[in-house]
């Protein structure tokens, strides 16, 4: 998963609990200033593409009644990996930023942020605080540190102490998990961003997905060895002890074998290995056309390069195409991996190469608002708030059980992705997307619709 930089999250973490609204982009402490109502206010910063047309700001709001508006906010949570999986976070607040314009702005000027929050990309710009159902919406932000025990504490502090309507995220589905059957408990509607395993609906009804399961994804990739590749044997690697890539072993290896595939090696690996020689070699003996792989980086990419070091009949190295899911997406990946690594595919849930008119206007305002292309992860962040405030526009009340219907009566969703819809376990029928590597970098294969 994509790791970033979180010193500019931790400002947000260690201030808990204040609500994280929209107008503090300029950086955590700073004053609001009086609001303006130029035309100079309408900065670059909030023409935003495709987004919902921007409608007068008003003027005549006292800091008092921002201050009302705050403490009368629609407070959903979000839960993350916020030093491992940040970019869910800079979906969610460009979700928040689109969902409050749309109701009307209160616009404040920003000072220039300088470093700012967005450190690699300072954004000069103006502060919004607008309506949705006559309040703003706000996101109470918990950093779970990779914990499902944590996550499990941060799903009853956001719910006992925050008051909060809905929960999205986490990233991981072992920390989903903890925070579904708290959600379930309480009766909280919860959507995830990037978990991926089907057993996190598990815990009941309250329970939905913004990203494809590992059911899907697994199937996909398996089809894909079979029809595209004309693969007929493949070998599999499994990080020991991680549900996510147990789980997705276990659906592709189900998918291969039913096309017709046969499963020539099964092996196992640690999270923290490095010598994957003895598995390579057991693999080599076989010589499988493809080897699935769904783990991370660094195990990945550090396992196919020496691939390619272990000699097998007819050939110096393992040759097999490696092949696997959501969990290769990494900026590091093509760079540990080096050129050993081209010809690889691996199943994700977004790219910016998609042709879909909603998911380009998302491209085009996360570039304005991040002054960067989002990444899938971002994408899920995105699309998990605009389900959440799309169900409650519909439901026009802000009330749980309400919100839960409209969540499950989810039909035809246009953002960063598509939902046709939700099926009776609460997994999106939705589309994946094949990336390859070729030419030392990512690039989009195909995509393949439910």
């Amino acid at each position: 998963m994509i790791k970033r930089p979180y010193y500019l999250f931790k400002c947000f973490i260690y201030l808990a609990p204040l609500i994280i609204m929209i107008f503090v982009i300029s950086g955590c402490g700073q004053d609001v200033e009086d609001p303006i109502s130029s035309d100079d206010s309408k900065s670059s910063l909030f023409s935003i593409a495709g987004a919902i047309p921007w409608s007068d700001p008003v003027d005549d709001m006292d800091k008092g009644s921002i201050d009302s508006l705050k403490n009368r906010a629609i407070k959903i949570g979000l839960i993350l990996e916020a030093d491992d999986l940040i970019d869910p976070f800079y979906g969610a607040e460009l979700a928040m930023f689109e969902i409050n314009r749309e109701g009307g702005a209160v616009v404040y000027p920003i000072k220039p942020p300088g470093k700012g929050i967005f450190p690699e990309n300072p954004i000069n710009g103006n502060g919004i605080i607008g309506g949705f159902l006559g309040y703003p919406i706000a996101l109470v932000i918990r950093d779970n540190k990779n914990d499902p025990a944590l996550s499990e504490e941060a799903a009853l502090d956001l719910i006992d102490k925050n008051g909060v309507v809905a929960i999205i995220g986490p990233g991981y589905s072992s920390s989903a998990m903890k925070v579904a059957q708290v959600a379930q408990r309480a009766g909280v509607p919860m959507v995830t961003t990037t978990a991926t395993s089907p057993d996190v609906t598990s815990a009941g009804n309250y329970v939905f997905m913004a990203a494809f399961t590992d059911t899907f994804q697994g199937q996909v990739m398996a089809r894909f060895a079979i029809e595209s590749l004309k693969a007929q044997t493949a070998a599999i690697m499994t990080q020991e002890g991680d549900p996510y890539t147990e789980g997705l072993s276990t659906f592709f290896e189900n998918g291969f074998k039913s096309l017709g595939g046969n499963i020539v090696s099964k092996q196992t690996f640690n999270q923290g290995d490095t010598d994957f020689t003895s598995q390579l070699e057991a693999i080599a003996e076989v010589a499988p056309e493809v080897i699935f792989m769904p783990g991370f980086t660094p195990e990945v990419p550090l396992a196919i390069k020496q691939a390619r070091t272990i000699p097998q009949k007819n050939s110096s190295g393992i040759s097999a195409t490696f092949l696997g899911g959501d969990g290769w997406v990494s900026p590091d990946l093509v760079a540990l991996g080096g050129s050993e690594i081209e010809g690889s595919y691996y199943t994700t849930f977004f790219s910016t190469n998609t042709t879909d008119a909603n998911a380009r206007d998302f491209i085009k305002s996360y570039q304005s608002f991040i002054g960067a292309s989002p990444t899938p992860e971002a994408a899920m962040g995105y699309d998990a708030l605009k389900l959440v405030a799309t169900a409650i526009r519909r439901a026009g009340v802000v009330d749980k059980e309400a919100i839960r219907d409209q969540l499950a009566a989810t039909s035809g969703y246009l953002g960063a992705t598509y939902i046709q819809n939700y099926d009776a376990n609460r997994h999106p029928i939705k589309n994946a997307v094949i990336m390859k590597i070729q030419n030392g970098r990512s690039q989009f294969y195909k995509q393949i619709e439910p």
